[in-house]
């Protein structure tokens, strides 16, 4: 009897003690929370989406977590990078660099925007543990252009990579773009020249070239204790030489698109997601799926879109091939260079028409 009671003694501290060291880590990796007025999506405490819509909360991940059915990815795909990109691209031309899931390098009047850049292996406070990469990013952080602007769409891991953000911030000294409340976290990390913006909200960048950050549905957090603690969004990019180019950050479908497209349209190009849409009960609230991505392709009166967020971590219960089979199937017809709406390989630059 009592060899039973120290069992069970040391399994509860031990319990105990696991239980403490998550909170430690969620707290350590918890991002700064913002602090500002009141407004239609800030309560003071926390952001929210503007039409209600809210992404699942623990009981149903754990519920998701009971019952996954994940199609399987294949194994790693070591492929060869793309070339250097070349270090401008001037006047009207446009041309956008698919590196991976939401990471683009875009370039046009003879600016280098960069957005939600990713090149770690995880998608994780650690490199040991968490999703990790199925295929390498398309272009080396060292053969990148001068980077004028990062567009960063919120603080989740799978956007917000924070060492190769240091990385970029130190090399390339860019001018930073992020939603309300990221700029606190930057700033412990280095980097400077950060301006946080809220939705409906726009900064000059220079002459000709506007920043406009517009709403999207998500949630945020890095760790425990900031769920919700910082803003999400996506921006529109306008360029006198260029036209409008819209980057949707993460999001799910909602009525917020129409309204950008009324606002800022008609866009020359959209970066519109695709993936980890699966299972959608779970995923539709914070994830678009491939039918509605062709939906906002025409919400957002978009000339040519590409997608984004797919095929490089596995995130949800879609396959690797999913996203784009079902973009395929809505759009019906190829997503090739000939579509409006193009699935483009990692590190290989297109001209935008």
């Amino acid at each position: 009897m009592r060899m039973l009671t120290k069992i069970l003694l040391s399994v509860l501290v031990l319990l105990v003690v696991v239980a403490l060291v998550a909170l430690l880590i969620g707290y350590s990796v918890s991002a700064p929370r913002y602090k500002g007025p009141i407004t239609d999506h800030f309560d003071g405490k926390e952001f929210y989406n503007s039409d209600g819509v809210k992404a699942k909360g623990f009981k149903e991940v754990i519920g998701w977590m009971l019952t996954r059915k994940r199609t399987a990815w294949r194994p790693y795909h070591d492929e060869p990078v793309g070339p250097p990109p070349p270090p401008q691209v001037p006047g009207h031309d446009v041309r956008v660099t698919f590196i991976n899931h939401s990471t683009f390098l875009l370039q046009f009047d003879s600016l280098n925007v960069l957005t939600d850049p990713v090149w770690y292996e995880r998608t994780s406070p650690f490199q040991w543990i968490g999703p990790k990469r199925d295929r390498p990013p398309g272009l080396r952080l060292d053969e990148l252009p001068k980077i004028d602007i990062i567009l960063l769409s919120h603080n989740h891991w799978d956007h917000l990579d924070i060492e190769t953000f240091k990385l970029l911030c130190q090399r390339h000294r860019p001018k930073v773009y992020c939603p309300l409340g990221v700029k606190a976290f930057l700033d412990e990390q280095g980097c400077q020249n950060v301006t946080e913006m809220d939705w409906n909200g726009s900064a000059v960048y220079a002459d000709g070239t506007t920043i406009h950050c517009v709403p999207a549905q998500h949630f945020s957090g890095r760790g425990l204790f900031d769920r919700d603690a910082t803003l999400w969004c996506g921006y529109v990019v306008e360029n006198r030489a260029a036209g409008k180019l819209y980057f949707a950050g993460d999001s799910g479908y909602g009525p917020h698109f129409r309204k950008i497209g009324e606002r800022l349209g008609p866009m020359r190009l959209s970066l519109i997601p695709i993936g980890a849409f699966k299972p959608e009960w779970f995923m539709s609230p914070i994830h678009c799926s491939p039918a509605q991505a062709v939906q906002i392709h025409h919400d957002v009166r978009s000339r040519q879109s590409v997608a984004m967020h797919y095929g490089t971590f596995p995130l949800a219960d879609d396959g690797e091939d999913e996203p784009v089979t079902d973009l395929e199937k809505a759009l019906g017809r190829s997503a090739d260079e000939s579509s409006p709406f193009w699935v483009l390989k990692e590190g290989i630059g297109r001209p935008v028409p």
